[in-house]
């Protein structure tokens, strides 16, 4: 079936992923998504969109699949990526469950897959259903992944190179590598089928990250604590020349990552666990590639009843309302693991920036608000978290040494006990009107005052960082 504006709007209209399904398997060349949409006299592009304007991370993401899809393996999704002509999606994976390949005289253990970085990608179609799959070994894990569509074909950038390591650890590409994709087949690192690029030398943990809009290329490289970004012309990284326009540290644990514009966009997070309850610790990290700077912290609270709900991939894909941010969770426990992925569209400039209260629970037997605007509440601005109230003790007695108020969500708690200063109502209060409040890393927030003096205690200004 041929991919005319009709049929892209029948495919927008029943899955947000713009690809015609096809056939079961990848039979030959997709009708170009760009030249559809030209023909009808649209945009075929989103690369007048503003390099410097960002997804706006409150916005209400929407679910692209309608639920959670299995892929061709047990394990987690690692990365996501559009072709940005076909539109079909891209998902890596460790090869697992014990699975044999063709040219393997014996199964293969799911441990020695890990450790030599065996990779399985797979072609995912509006549906969610799996189509087509290559498989990749020793390459690495395949935290990065890009897709360029060049004379009718996609063509994969990832990591390859993985030198194997341990049973029971992971290994990671130390070079990046572009292939085109073809279902079934089965290649190795070092084979010529797979161009390779070594911006870095003697560099680990190295993953690419694909701007086809704005003609540009990132590599995420270094040791686990000391990683760094760098962002390179895509022609002249194509020739080998990796002089990088903007290079700059990154902070925080990472599960994946994305290049688009101006902006790097980082997220991380685990499994729901005992130690990491719901709504759990998913968090995105905006990066200005131009100063280096963090701009944007944000936590993540998407689909915060997904079963495991494990942080994975993160990308830009294009589609009929613009180019959209795609982000998802590996899911289901137990497993097999699944894969959700959600979008957002909306952009901001990031000027103007409204960050809205969040109320915070307290004891409404033991605790009254001075009024209704002064009902506990927090926001979050990067890593700055404020806090606003001001309460007094219903029944009138006065504030104890060491009272804990309140305790405050796991999403927001510190990593160490940070000191605030709040104020007193002045009522019948000698001395200072000021008191000493502590966050505690268990999220207690406590009021210390030896005074045992009557009234409300406020919090008007106060903030620490999380």
């Amino acid at each position: 079936m041929s991919l005319t504006r009709r049929t892209i709007l029948t495919a927008m209209a029943a899955a947000p992923v713009l690809a015609s399904a096809g056939a079961p398997r990848a039979t030959g060349h997709e009708a170009p998504l760009a030249a559809a949409l030209a023909a009808d006299g649209q945009p075929t592009s989103s690369i007048n969109w503003n390099a410097q304007h960002r997804f706006d991370l409150r916005a209400e993401a929407v679910d692209l699949f309608g639920g959670e899809i299995r892929l061709k393996q047990g394990r987690v999704h690692q990365q996501v990526a559009f072709d940005p002509v076909t539109g079909l999606a891209y998902v890596t994976q460790l090869i697992s469950d014990g699975r044999r390949l063709a040219d393997e005289p014996a199964p293969v253990p799911d441990t020695d897959r890990a450790r030599r970085g065996d990779l399985c990608v797979n072609e995912v179609t509006p549906e969610g259903t799996v189509r087509a799959v290559m498989y990749l070994r020793g390459v690495g894990h395949g935290g990065g992944l890009g897709v360029e569509h060049v004379d009718g074909r996609p063509w994969l950038w990832l990591e390859t190179d993985a030198d194997p390591v341990e049973s029971g650890e992971f290994a990671f590409g130390k070079r990046i590598g572009r292939i085109a994709f073809t279902a079934d087949a089965i290649v190795d690192a070092g084979s010529s089928q797979i161009e390779v690029f070594d911006p870095v030398p003697g560099s680990s943990h190295v993953t690419p990250s694909l701007d086809v809009d704005h003609g540009r290329i990132g590599v995420r490289h270094g040791p686990l604590g000391a990683e760094e970004y760098r962002v390179y012309e895509l022609d002249a990284f194509k020739q080998h020349a990796f002089t990088p326009l903007h290079s700059f540290p990154s902070c925080y644990r990472t599960q994946a990552w994305c290049l688009y514009g101006d902006l790097v966009y980082q997220n991380e997070g685990s499994a729901y666990s005992a130690t990491n309850p719901r709504p759990g610790n998913s968090w995105w990290n905006v990066y200005d590639i131009t100063t280096g700077e963090m701009i944007e912290r944000s936590f993540n609270a998407t689909a915060l009843d997904l079963s495991h709900r494990e942080t994975e991939a993160i990308t830009v894909r294009p589609t009929l309302n613009g180019p959209q941010l795609v982000f998802g969770f590996a899911t289901q426990e137990p497993g097999p693991r699944q894969m959700a992925l959600y979008g957002i569209t909306s952009t901001t400039d990031g000027t103007g920036d409204h960050v809205p209260w969040t109320a915070l629970d307290y004891n409404t037997n033991v605790y009254t608000p001075n009024s209704d605007n002064y009902i506990p509440q927090y926001r979050q601005l990067g890593n700055r978290i404020d806090i606003h109230l001001r309460l007094a003790r219903t029944d009138g007695t006065p504030w104890t040494n060491g009272e804990t108020v309140l305790v405050l969500p796991p999403h927001i708690r510190p990593n160490r006990t940070q000191g605030l200063v709040g104020q007193t109502t002045g009522s019948g209060v000698s001395g200072s009107l000021t008191i000493r409040w502590e966050v505690l890393t268990d999220g207690s927030l406590r009021v210390y005052d030896q005074r045992t003096f009557n009234g409300w205690i406020g919090l008007d200004a106060g903030y620490f960082t999380s």
